[in-house]
Parts: structure tokens; sequence; C-alpha cells
């Protein structure tokens, strides 16, 4: 394989720093933005596992798709950093010792926190047998680090608190409270109900002020449903602010509940979303890991048809320790602070707001393109154009790869004037009265003319200089 530096995988307890360490290594690592990359584990796979179905989607003769997925990877990304490592799904398991040996053939370097050492990853799980063989692989490319601390730093902060994110006990006052709450971040409390487009599936958001990118759930709305990871990403990416009603204490009872919220809360502080919640405990009494499970650890036989596996909740229980952790530190004035900055550096989350197939007017043109003009000049250059696509594209195709050369005929398009840069008035006459599959067709990717949508708006923007005064009336 291709000769490359070891990476580094950092173990430990919750709150003893690893992902502020695995952080600040990533903004100081010599490597070119465009070839590294930090994202949750879940997202990863989540990435994985669309790119393997739209292989054999569109090419079911051609055999295993893992060494094309690795080829792809390793050909835009030499640095991947992972927060919160941990293997708990079958389907990952099985794919990732020829996954990460092919791409750490290529020369990739990963860098990864997780709460568990090597050897107990994936411990317990179905068929691990074809897993440990990637734990081998792990050791060999990556050094490990026990990061051994008893202190939980994030519990140490002195934080100061206005009004809480976290209330207790359900009732009456803290209904009211909450209400008040979202009446004065959403502006007034109007919401409507909201259909997010996520890749091959839809998303309702029951109570959204999409104004003010704020969402509002019941907690059986979230961790009732088989929602998973992919959900709670997109979520996440198109509200800064969540708010989470009515949480029950759960028990082993209620393990799909719980992995579900552990999953929802990795994702949010991952996306660095401001998260209110009402709960019927407080917040060390949310999970009793204790007590009686009913039948969640009788012994049974699994679908690969070993006899032998029993699940268990030990794993739920470690994890939870981090989700309470985390819970913690998303209360605290530090965490909102960086949330705020998060959001207000990076806007493409709105994009979600907007259905594939429904026309956006003037005005959602424009709000869009204020969301992408990053330094407020007016205009989108090439960098800026560049994350509109990818944001599109993660909408559209389901992953981020966007080619130089996609950005550059996708500019060559939008610039009607030929100035380097996309007015918004170019942008608005392109965006307003279409829908995104129609832009996306005529711009996002190159086609022959004759498979673009034969819309004289579309068509018109590429060979005829935009009237300023026609189009919208821009502030």
């Amino acid at each position: 394989g291709v000769k490359a530096p070891l990476g580094l995988y950092m173990y430990g307890g919750v709150g003893c720093g690893k992902t502020l360490l695995m952080d600040t290594f990533f903004a100081c690592a010599a490597v070119p933005d465009a070839k590294k990359r930090r994202m949750h584990f879940n997202e990863f796979m989540l990435d994985v596992h669309r790119r393997m179905h739209e292989i054999r989607t569109k090419a079911p003769d051609s055999g295993d798709p893992v060494p094309l997925v690795a080829h792809g990877i390793a050909s835009s990304t030499t640095l991947l950093c992972f927060d919160e490592f941990q293997v708990t799904d079958v389907a990952d398991a099985l794919v990732m010792r020829r996954l990460f040996r092919r791409l750490f053939a290529h020369g990739l370097v990963m860098v990864a926190t997780s709460n568990r050492p090597p050897d107990q990853l994936y411990l317990n799980g179905l068929q691990r047998p074809l897993f440990l063989p990637f734990i081998d692989d792990l050791k060999a490319r990556c050094e490990c680090h026990d990061l051994e601390s008893t202190t939980d730093y994030r519990m140490l902060a002195e934080v100061s608190r206005g009004r809480r994110t976290y209330l207790t006990p359900l009732g009456e006052e803290t209904a009211k409270q909450i209400d008040e709450f979202f009446i004065e971040l959403s502006k007034g409390g109007h919401t409507t109900s909201l259909a997010l487009a996520l890749r091959g599936r839809t998303v309702t958001v029951p109570r959204a002020a999409s104004h003010a990118a704020i969402a509002r759930f019941k907690f059986d709305e979230l961790c009732g449903r088989p929602l998973g990871a992919e959900d709670y990403l997109g979520i996440a990416s198109a509200f800064h602010t969540v708010f989470v009603e009515d949480v029950p204490q759960l028990t082993r009872n209620d393990i799909n509940r719980v992995r579900r919220l552990i999953t929802l809360v990795d994702a949010f502080y991952d996306k660095k979303v401001r998260l209110i919640v009402s709960a019927q405990v407080p917040m060390e009494k949310l999970y009793l890991a204790e007590g009686d499970a009913g039948d969640v650890t009788a012994a049974h036989g699994d679908l690969i048809g070993t006899a032998t596996y029993v699940p268990d909740t030990s794993d739920e229980a470690f994890a939870f320790d981090r989700t309470l952790s985390r819970l913690i530190e998303m209360s605290s004035h530090e965490y909102l602070v960086r949330s705020v900055a998060s959001h207000e550096q990076n806007k493409g989350g709105a994009l979600l707001l907007y259905q594939s197939e429904s026309v956006l007017s003037q005005e959602q043109a424009l709000e869009l393109f204020r969301g992408y003009d990053s330094d407020g000049s007016g205009y989108l250059e090439e960098d800026e154009l560049k994350l509109l696509m990818m944001d599109l594209s993660e909408r559209m195709r389901g992953h981020r790869n966007v080619e130089e050369t996609e950005v550059k005929h996708a500019m060559s398009l939008m610039d009607v004037d030929g100035n380097g840069e996309v007015s918004q008035y170019e942008f608005v006459d392109i965006f307003a009265n279409s829908t995104f599959t129609q832009v996306v067709r005529a711009y996002g990717e190159t086609l022959p003319d004759d498979t673009i949508a034969p819309r004289g708006r579309l068509r018109r923007a590429r060979s005829s200089r935009v009237s300023r005064g026609s189009s919208i009336d821009v502030p």
C-alpha cells in the first residue's frame, strides 16, 4: 500500500478532552482543507452505505462495491477524523474490515476518539469474528492511546446560565416555561407542519418556526418512531434550535427509545444544535440501567441463525454516560455561544427547509442567496458557490462530493456577465420560480443540452444578461 504516517485512536471516559484534542489537531493539521474531513462516525457510515447502494443500482453486475467506495473516499480525502467511533450495527461491522483495509492501503490517515479501547469495539455484536480483523488493522495503522482520567471536565466548568435549557419536572409550570421560551426564540411562536426531504424519505416536523430555524417535538415524535442517525442529522442541519418535550424516565424496557435518544444527542451535539428539553426527572436520573427489563434480555436466536446471541443493555448504559455528559455540556453558556457562532457561519442547512419539487419564490431565493454569501459582498465567489453545490449534492444525490470541474461548469453557466462571480440578481433569476430538481439538472451536473428541462428561464440565464430591474427589487 501507499506509505503514510500512522493515525491515532484516542479512547477514555466521558469529558476527558478527547473531542477537544481531536478538533484542535484537525484545525492545525498541515493538510489542505479539501483533503481533510471531520465527521461523526455514524454520518460517515451512512455515506458509505449510500455510495454502495448507488453503485449496485447503477451497475448491478459490477460485483463488490466496497473497492470502488474506498477508492472514491481515498481519492478526495487524506485525513479522516471521527468523533465517537463506535460500532453497534451489524451492517456497519460486516463492511468495515474490507472498507478500511483498502482505505489504509490507499494511504488514508485516520484520527478517532472513542469511549472504548479497540479490543472492546462491537463487543457482544452479531458475527463479531468477521469484525475482528478490522481491530488488527486498526492497531497496525493507528497509535492507540488511553486518555485515562477520572475527571469529567465538562462537569467542572462553572457555567453561567440565563434561562435553563433542561426543565423538570413535567407539569403546568414547566409547560408554561417551555411555551414562553419557544415564543421568545421564535419571535411569536407561529409554527407550521413541515416535511424535510432527505434522501429517499421524508421526516415530518410537526411544529416548525422555519423563519427562525427552530423546531418543536414531543419526545415520542423523535424517539418513539423508527428514526435513525440520518434523520436526526437532517433535522440538525435544518434547525439551529430544537425543543424536545415530555421526556419520560427511561428504563431497560425502553431500550429502543434509549438508543434513539443516544443517537439524537450525538447528532445534535456534533452539529452544535441548541437543545431545549422538558423531562420527567433530572438528567442524572433520565436512564435507569438497572431493574426489570421484561423480555429485553431473554435469550433468542438471531436472524443469521445463531442460538447463543443474547442481547443485553450494557452497551447502552455505557453510551448513556456520554449522552448525560453531553446533555450537561449542551446546557452550558459556553456551548450555547459556540452553537450560535457555528450556525451563523454555516447557514447551508436552510436548504432542507424547501421541498425539492416546490417552486421557490423570489423572496425565498434571495434569502437562500444571503445564506451562502458569507462575506456579505452581494456576490457568490467560487468557494461560496461550491458550498451551495455540496449542500445541493447532499440533498439530491446523498453525498457531498463535488468536483472542481462541476463548480467551474456551474459558475460559467450562472455567471451571465462573466465577471467571475454570481450576483444576487443572477442567482435569483435562476432559482426563483424554479424547483431544486430543475436547478440541479441544469447547473449542478455536466449534461447535454437536450437533457435539461425545457424551461425558458433556465435556458435564458445561460446566454442572456439578467435585467436587474425586472428580476426582483433587491435592497
